[in-house]
């Protein structure tokens, strides 16, 4: 770069910070909107932490090159929860100045301290205990912890230009399981999912999401003998029995899994799918049996929807999930947040405002008498490429 660019880049930023400094006196803000280092002015220092990150990055390196990339929300005590972000670009980005927030107001909660780099292709994690959860002396710090029962968390930079804050990214979760870390994971059409990952693994890259051993295995959403018919297929891939319950302490008792989107159903108290078998939950099982016949013995149909409610011709996304803590911990008697277990988001193949490009699914499902099928429930079901359509086969 000629030395003759760098000098006026130089006086432009020197401009730009010295007409903040001018503006946020005006308005006797607490701290000026060009103040990066956390010392309420605007003066050389600042400057420099601007020139660093400007030097040091490629040409027009978006901001959204840095993702929120893991959290572990649940840790309960045990070890502190964390997030991770990862740098998706080639170059190292000097976070400097940057703010982690759980709320969008105001996104200035926790200050990534000056010097803090994050390498190309690389990872850094920050966590309650020394980082995002306790006073730094900073005058926007407003300590906060990760919610067990989900939320959402922001990434931003400083931008004097947009005053004050450029959100980066940001990542809403859902309620997680008990030291089970929630991370990204693009599917075979690019869909990013913020899902259970199968370990958690700060400062490296993600496992890969965590698969059953309950999954959604085969989805009848628009049968020819008519809609009463429909059905969702669970399977369990483990070599053990599972029951759709789990243990509540504070009743004490076991409270029961149920679909959290999709059709309406919450399973009876007990409910077993045996070792490396299968469970129907059909809209009308008389209606069901009609249609498809009796299922083996050590298949159980249960049902129906409740509500009236029924699955999408169109699609839509089908989810089923597990208690988790409770809304209130100072309500034993309170409602719990729901944990997913599993869900995938399907489609009749002609929804292709809602895909990039044309819908993937297949349209054999819609009325031609076959059904959506798992290829493979060891993999990760919420992705059309992990999915075919075949002859409706409820139970095997």
């Amino acid at each position: 770069m000629e030395k003759s660019l760098i000098t006026r880049r130089i006086v432009k930023l020197a401009c730009l910070l010295l007409t903040c400094a001018a503006v946020s006196a005006a308005l006797a803000s607490d701290c000026p909107i060009g103040d990066l280092n956390g010392d309420c002015k605007v003066n050389l220092l600042d400057l420099g932490i601007m020139g660093e990150n400007w030097l040091d990055s490629e040409p027009d390196l978006p901001l959204e090159t840095i993702v929120i990339n893991e959290v572990m929300a649940h840790s309960h005590g045990i070890l502190p929860d964390w997030l991770e972000l990862y740098n998706t670009s080639g170059v190292p980005v000097n976070l400097s100045g940057w703010y982690i927030s759980d709320s969008d107001s105001p996104l200035t909660k926790y200050k990534i301290p000056n010097g803090t780099i994050i390498p190309a292709h690389g990872y850094i994690t920050f966590n309650q205990n020394d980082h995002f959860g306790i006073p730094h002396g900073n005058p926007t710090d407003r300590p906060f912890l990760l919610s067990e029962n989900g939320e959402t968390v922001y990434l931003s930079f400083p931008d004097i230009v947009t005053n004050p804050q450029h959100v980066c990214d940001d990542r809403k979760f859902g309620a997680s399981a008990r030291n089970i870390s929630l991370g990204r994971y693009t599917n075979s059409t690019g869909d990013v999912k913020f899902v259970a990952m199968d370990a958690n693994t700060p400062g490296a890259a993600n496992s890969g999401p965590k698969v059953g051993p309950i999954v959604i295995s085969e989805i009848m959403y628009d049968p020819i003998a008519g809609s009463s018919a429909e059905y969702i297929e669970l399977h369990n891939t483990a070599n053990y029995t599972v029951y759709l319950q789990t243990y509540d302490p504070c009743v004490p008792g076991y409270s029961p899994w149920k679909f959290t989107e999709g059709p309406e159903y919450e399973f009876p108290p007990g409910t077993p799918i045996h070792a490396n078998g299968y469970a129907i939950v059909a809209r009308d099982p008389a209606a069901f049996t009609a249609a498809f016949g009796a299922m083996p013995p050590d298949v159980n149909v249960y049902g129906p929807f409740e509500d009236d409610t029924k699955l999408s011709n169109d699609g839509e996304n089908v989810e089923i999930s597990m208690p988790g803590e409770l809304e209130d911990p100072n309500e034993p008697t309170g409602d719990h947040v729901y944990v997913r277990i599993d869900n995938v988001r399907y489609s009749d193949g002609s929804q292709h405002k809602d895909w990039p490009g044309l819908d993937p699914w297949p349209k054999g499902p819609d009325n031609n008498g076959e059904s959506l099928n798992i290829i493979d429930p060891n993999l990760f079901g919420d992705d059309v490429e992990n999915w075919e359509a075949g002859t409706a086969n409820p139970g095997t």
